[in-house]
């Protein structure tokens, strides 16, 4: 497959017009530049992208790092050029990059393609000690090797045939980094604390709990960044950060749940934007745990859910609820006809009834609203669970290190966006061998789910890998629940009107040249 390109024509004309746009405005641009801060809810664990997921650090990374690939948010997540300008298949196993010259690293380095391989290779990839414990390989565990045919030209060679490989390599963890900054870190701790890419902003200070400093990388590829400055503050507490857009200590601030919708736009130079993203929210249950082995408590506790109405009164009917783990995003992997999420307190109180279970307390395991609506949906729930027979009891954390800390023996809030659109970018990278909860968390493990997604990852014919879907979804909902499906999640923003920004389809943020706000075409 080829991806086009400008034209020579089109390339010369866009080319003039940022020179002439360049000579007459430089100074007054430099001046309009303004800095952008954005409050958000909870803190990234660190800012190397093959290490972590997790939302707060997906809302810093696109900034620092670039892929390959690129997903166009503004149009429909068509794939775009990035690093690679263009691509053609060699075949259902290799895919042959031609890379963007003239890019720059954040140190001043020149990009090549011993990056790429670097990057995608053992020594990044596999995270710190090759312990292949990294997040990357939840997408990228299909790539075999990185060919070098020149300093601008790379044949990335996969273990199987490969469907998808042009979605990995825009999916998270297969960022691009300087291979040259991160040998002269010498160590991850060293790199970590100061990681390098070449997106749009460049980190400038982490002070994880408290802030992150980006500041603009002016030789990026892309174009000059419209912000001058970045800076992320840690605000966990809701009210105060819709107190602090109120009082224009932020610009934007994320997180805001529906019941403060009003207290934002009931000012003239406040917005509320945003809406439900490909997301979903869902329990994840430590099978292991002394009641929660049992199957039939599981399906209870997701039964015992009125979704209905519990979207109803936390999101104003804002998200929608699934029909088990996927979205309708997925085209021909959507199983569209797969059975809604049953809402049954019959069924759970006598699949309880049949467990033998004799009232013992089920731990849930809960942050202060890392989530939006996460404190009060899970008093919802309780009460829920207790109508049906079941004794869940909260127990207050204040990081994940704590909730996943073994052994879990709980159940606890996540949720997992779809970084391509098929299962293979969604469910499988948190259930399947590589996924978050055998591998990070070590709480679930199917042999069956495991070989039917191995299955998966090398088949292409539509009718085959619908088979292969439908399996997988009944045994994440029904035979071996390792979670509880919540709904779809919404991503709401509070932001100043005179803000040049507009939310993506996923949790990542993004403040570089290709937003919607500045799209070109």
């Amino acid at each position: 497959m080829s991806h086009s390109t400008l034209t020579r024509r089109q390339a010369l004309a866009v080319s003039l017009a940022a020179g002439l746009a360049g000579s007459m405005g430089a100074q007054a641009q430099e001046k309009a530049r303004k800095g952008l801060r954005i409050a958000m809810s909870g803190y990234p664990p660190a800012l190397e992208p093959v290490l972590f997921n997790h939302t707060a650090t997906r809302r810093v990374a696109p900034q620092m790092f670039d892929t390959l690939t690129a997903f166009d948010h503004s149009h429909g997540m068509a794939l775009r050029p990035a690093l690679a300008e263009r691509w053609e298949r060699i075949d259902a196993k290799a895919l042959k990059l031609h890379l963007r010259r003239g890019v720059t690293f954040h140190d001043g380095s020149p990009f090549t393609a011993d990056d790429v391989a670097f990057s995608l290779g053992p020594d990044h990839l596999l995270g710190p000690g090759r312990s292949g414990r990294s997040i990357a390989l939840q997408t990228l565990s299909t790539l075999d090797r990185v060919e070098v045919v020149d300093p601008f030209t790379v044949i990335l060679h996969a273990k199987e045939n490969d469907a998808l490989l042009e979605q990995r390599l825009a999916a998270w963890g297969a960022e691009i980094v300087c291979k040259r900054a991160f040998e002269a870190a010498g160590s991850w701790e060293k790199w970590t604390a100061a990681p390098v890419g070449s997106g749009p902003y460049k980190l400038v200070e982490q002070k994880l709990d408290l802030h992150v400093k980006l500041a603009a990388h002016d030789a990026y590829w892309g174009g000059r960044p419209h912000y001058e400055t970045v800076e992320y503050r840690i605000v966990p507490e809701l009210a105060s950060r819709v107190n602090g857009l109120i009082t224009n200590q932020y610009d934007i601030v994320t997180d805001v749940s529906p019941d403060q919708f009003p207290d934002v736009q009931g000012r003239k130079e406040l917005e509320i934007v945003g809406g439900a993203v490909q997301n979903l929210r869902f329990l994840s249950i430590d099978q292991d745990a002394p009641v929660l082995k049992d199957v039939r408590i599981r399906r209870a506790l997701s039964l015992a859910i009125d979704r209905k109405l519990f979207v109803e009164t936390l999101w104003g009917n804002r998200v929608p609820v699934p029909n088990g783990f996927q979205l309708p995003s997925f085209g021909s992997g959507y199983i569209e006809d797969f059975p809604a999420l049953a809402y049954d307190p019959k069924l759970a109180r006598e699949l309880i009834a049949a467990s033998g279970y004799k009232g013992e307390p089920i731990t849930y395991r809960l942050l202060n609203n890392y989530y939006t609506n996460q404190v009060s949906g899970a008093q919802v729930m309780i009460e829920m669970w207790k109508a049906v027979g079941l004794n869940v009891q909260i127990e207050m954390l204040e990081n994940f290190s704590q909730i996943q800390k073994k052994p879990v023996n709980a159940i606890y809030d996540s949720s997992s966006t779809a970084i391509f659109l098929d299962q293979l970018g969604q469910a499988w990278r948190e259930f399947g061998p590589n996924g978050t909860l055998p591998k990070q968390v070590g709480i679930w493990s199917n042999s069956e789910y495991f070989d039917l997604g191995a299955k998966l990852q090398t088949t292409v014919a539509i009718a085959e890998r619908r088979k292969l879907l439908t399996r997988m979804l009944e045994i994440v909902d029904r035979d071996d629940p390792p979670v509880i499906i919540l709904h779809v999640s919404g991503q709401f923003y509070g932001k100043r009107k005179d803000v040049a920004w507009v939310p993506g389809q996923t949790l990542d943020l993004d403040f570089g040249p290709f937003n919607g706000a500045f799209a070109r075409g």
